[in-house]
């Protein structure tokens, strides 16, 4: 019997200063919170962003090194029941979508009880949303988690009438990060300081991640309110993909248990 599915959650886009890392930071610090401490990659090997805030869980690699790729993809199809969670940087955005296509990684990581998700974030720039309907197309067995960041504004009119921007709009599986409020970003930008010892009460905003004119009260509700807000929306994406994946392979059995009830009728 196969062994529950692990979730890998793929966190990427195809420029810098997105929110990205982020995101992968609040993953990370949702599957430590949830009794799952996941296993983590940073390919940002110049900055190091996501092994800033977990250094001693975090495998940084380089995709475009193959020692690296070999060893990030074959980490990541372990059949394990950790969580994954990958920080994929632009520098190496093409080429790690284009190894993860030519080894076909979906269907690696499937048969080892692993099922990855891709959450895209797209920015103002019209090729972010070109290469999300690019990206949708090319791992079309994959789900595809559609990252909204408000903070990055709005597109231009041009780019809001194009079919790449209402297609991404317009796809259901989603998240949104709400926007911070000052206290809070000031806050998150400690890459040290913990999401999840925060949200367990064991560390308190202070005079190391605040504003001295900060209110510390309604600083601490704001980030904890975020942080709920985008924890649910975690929640509700994983049993979305883990119950597609369980639906998909139980109507592949069936559909394997008709065709061989139709090949004994036709030999009998």
């Amino acid at each position: 019997m196969m062994p529950e599915a692990s979730f890998a959650a793929i966190v990427a886009s195809l420029h810098a200063r997105t929110g990205k890392t982020l995101l992968a930071r609040v993953l990370a610090e949702y599957f430590i919170l949830s009794g799952r401490r996941p296993m983590l990659f940073d390919t940002d090997t110049t900055e190091y962003r996501l092994s800033a805030s977990f250094p001693n869980e975090t495998l940084a690699v380089d995709p475009s090194h193959v020692p690296d790729q070999m060893t990030l993809f074959d980490t990541l199809a372990l059949t394990t029941p950790e969580a994954r969670v990958v920080d994929v940087t632009h520098q190496s955005f093409r080429k790690f979508f284009k190894v993860m296509q030519d080894i076909d990684f979906i269907a690696e990581a499937r048969a080892r009880a692993v099922e990855p998700a891709i959450f895209y974030i797209a920015d103002h720039n019209p090729d972010s949303y070109a290469e999300a309907l690019h990206l949708r197309r090319r791992f079309a067995g994959c789900p595809f988690v559609a990252v909204d960041n408000p903070f990055l504004g709005v597109p231009a009119d041009h780019i809001r009438n194009s079919t790449p921007y209402r297609d991404f709009l317009a796809h259901d599986l989603r998240l949104t990060i709400p926007m911070l409020d000052p206290a809070s970003a000031l806050a998150l930008a400690d890459p040290q300081f913990s999401l999840s010892d925060f949200m367990r009460q064991r560390v308190a905003l202070g005079e190391a991640t605040l504003a001295p004119e900060a209110n510390t009260s309604e600083a601490r509700a704001a980030l904890r309110a975020w942080l709920m807000k985008l924890f649910r929306d975690i929640h509700r994406i994983s049993r979305v993909v883990i119950t597609r994946k369980d639906a998909v392979a139980e109507e592949t059995s069936e559909n394997h248990k008709g065709n061989e009830k139709e090949k004994a009728a036709q030999s009998g």
